[in-house]
């Protein structure tokens, strides 16, 4: 027998063909369509490829039923192409491997849980080509997702290139999109900082001084929300964005742009075999909590290099640089936020840029003054050489190793606990693999790492848990762009089920005056407030001026003491990108409540605490005001079955901070 079972089949368990099958089975002519399928354990979700005239495709089912079955996931190709060898085309199927089960818990410092427990169903498939090379394809499949990637088995004797990828993932025609574009090579860019298209149709070619779309990207098609992205990332390879065009809403792969790290690196990735591909990934969900909650991205990455993590301290930290631009080059502009951190009991202070030409004072004095008040410093550098055409700041410490490994060990020597690294500026491996060396090269050192000017998250923050955060989002310092700030609110819904789904979010925010000029937020204060616990991120930035906060009341200023970045569990409770974000986030036995309103219109919310469980509860929910820049303050005592309902004003929001009653 030479074909593989059907992918019609329905009711057969996880794997539509045994190991024992597998191994008997003889390569087929091309001519032969022949296909396989994996599901997760519940029998819920189903990835089925199909090989058909030596072209190789796959698609994705959700089965709910029998008989009521959803493609959510149309037939789209899969394939890679090397400089030596072409896998698109000329397939035969030659063995399955072994199905197995993945069942495995492992501990987040950062993220949307601590504990995560990953269950999966795997299994490998292995084609050649028409000259014989080998190409194995390997599914796994979640309760909420599913993820394949590539690999090709050892054999070659020499670096081999992988120059494309046919990849592609057909969504149905009609639907909605939320997705960012991919910018063209300049000055500042590509770095994730463009703005999110919120709900356009499905297939929309992206923006024409756009080189394509970003990851992630979130669609809503047939009553299933999807995210597509990529995870487990090791710097063997580009990391990918997709095409402008997606014709009847099949968007393919797209390699890192040619011009990026003006020519100091390949488009290509250069490898040696065996080498694995990263996962390319696809949440699932009825809901679009399903997005919100999963853990797809890590549960796909490599485990935590490090034995030790013990010295890694997410935390929050003042920034000066926001409201006082040229503060880091003088000391004594900077001690002000320092002493802000000591007084809110913030981990941290953040010295921008130019801290290097310190005025008034040395920077270890500084780091001296804040170890006195027991907050440690993270210093800024630009990544430096020859890929990026930044000039600003220390651009000559980061790129070289040796160069690297000797200001690392100055920085542990004086005592800073972490540094930000900013205009990486590509997706090329080249970048990949200096993202990677320098959080191990920091890591020796015991520093933890928040990268700018940056790619989104590719699951590095379990292999590498010193990375505290990225940005890889248009940030609160661009509120001096009157659209973005006219439409941030907007924006912010779309964040958390997109870019914030697949790792920490360095968004800095929270905003209450508007100084500098031309940076004005047009959103409430409470819905600033909020985004301290709607945007996760291992180290939260507070970006505002130290008069700005001490000015708060002092309910609010508690709450800022007290919000954790470190989150043990995160709850959906309502919601949709572009009109209302409302989770609940939990630290210990404190539950956190942040609702942030999409639309420029009023809205009455109510707040279901089911997440909650047994016994009673003091809420206190800190509102919008009588204006913009006010607050208003709610103190209930609630139980699980309890649903309070909160004014939110237009742009605005809420946080809540809900603890059991002794």
């Amino acid at each position: 027998m030479n074909t593989l079972v059907s992918s019609s089949l329905q009711g057969l368990p996880r794997w539509t063909l045994s190991a024992c099958f597998a191994c008997l089975l003889l390569p087929a002519p091309i001519s032969a369509a022949q296909s396989g399928s994996v599901a997760n354990d519940l029998g819920s979700l189903r990835f089925t490829w199909t090989l058909d005239g030596g072209r190789l495709s796959y698609n994705v089912v959700d089965v709910k039923a029998v008989g009521n079955a959803v493609e959510v996931i149309e037939a789209s190709p899969l394939g890679l192409t090397r400089a030596d060898a072409d896998f698109t085309s000329g397939l035969e199927f030659v063995t399955a491997g072994e199905p197995h089960q993945i069942d495995e818990t492992y501990t987040m410092l950062t993220g949307k849980r601590r504990v995560i427990h990953h269950q999966a169903s795997e299994q490998a498939f292995t084609f050649r080509n028409a000259a014989g090379q080998h190409l194995v394809l390997t599914v796994h499949v979640m309760a909420d997702s599913v993820a394949f990637r590539y690999e090709f088995p050892s054999g070659a004797n020499a670096p081999l290139l992988v120059t494309g990828e046919s990849t592609g993932f057909k969504l149905p025609a009609l639907g909605q999109a939320w997705m960012m574009p991919y910018d063209k090579v300049a000055e500042w860019s590509p770095s994730y900082e463009a703005e999110w298209q919120n709900k356009i149709a499905i297939g929309t070619l992206a923006p024409p001084d756009k080189a394509g779309w970003a990851f992630p990207a979130l669609f809503h098609a047939r009553d299933h929300w999807i995210l597509v992205t990529e995870a487990g990332m090791d710097g063997t390879c580009y990391a990918a964005h997709l095409q402008p065009d997606a014709p009847s809403g099949l968007y393919r792969i797209r390699l890192p742009e040619d011009g990026e790290t003006y020519g100091v690196a390949a488009q290509a990735a250069t490898i040696t075999t065996p080498w694995q591909s990263p996962w390319r990934l696809i949440v699932i969900g009825p809901t679009p909590g399903t997005i919100m909650e999963t853990t797809a991205v890590t549960n796909l990455s490599a485990p935590c290099e490090f034995a030790d993590t013990s010295w890694i301290k997410p935390g929050r930290a003042s920034w000066s640089w926001w409201s006082d631009k040229s503060s880091p080059s003088d000391y004594n502009r900077v001690v002000p936020f320092v002493d802000l951190s000591a007084d809110f009991g913030w981990e941290y202070a953040l010295v921008d840029g130019g801290w290097e030409n310190m005025t008034r004072g040395s920077v270890g004095a500084l780091v001296d003054y804040a170890k006195s008040k027991n907050v440690g410093l993270i210093l800024w550098y630009n990544s430096g050489g020859k890929h990026n055409r930044v000039i600003f700041g220390l651009r000559d410490r980061m790129d070289d190793p040796q160069v690297r490994r000797n200001e690392m060990a100055w920085l542990a020597r004086i005592g800073a606990k972490g540094i930000k690294v900013d205009f990486m500026q590509s997706d090329k491996q080249f970048m990949m693999q200096l993202y990677i060396d320098i959080l191990r090269d920091a890591a020796a050192q015991h520093l933890f790492v928040d990268f700018h000017g940056a790619t989104t998250p590719r699951g590095w923050a379990r292999t590498f848990p010193n990375l505290l955060s990225q940005e890889g989002i248009r940030g609160a310092e661009q509120y001096w762009d009157p659209n973005f700030a006219a439409n941030a609110h907007t924006f912010h819904t779309i964040y958390t089920f997109t870019r914030n789904v697949v790792g920490s979010m360095d968004y800095t925010p929270v905003i209450f005056g508007d100084a500098p000029e031309l940076e004005r937020h047009q959103t409430t204060n409470g819905h600033e407030l909020a985004l301290s616990v709607a945007f996760e991120s291992g180290v939260q930035h507070f970006v505002d001026s130290v008069s700005a906060y001490r000015s708060q009341p002092d309910y609010v200023q508690d709450f800022l003491r007290a919000v954790p970045v470190s989150w043990d569990e995160t709850r959906y409770l309502a919601g949709a990108p572009g009109e209302l974000s409302l989770l609940a986030r939990r630290h210990g036995d404190t539950w956190y409540v942040a609702c942030l309103n999409g639309e420029a219109v009023a809205k009455k919310i109510s707040v279901p605490l089911g997440f909650l469980g047994a016994g009673t509860f003091a809420a206190e929910f800190i509102t919008d005001g009588e204006t913009q820049h006010k607050f208003g303050e709610k103190k209930l005592t609630v139980n699980s079955t309890d649903q309070p309902v909160i004014d939110v004003a237009a742009k605005g929001g809420f946080t809540a901070r809900i603890v059991p009653v002794r």
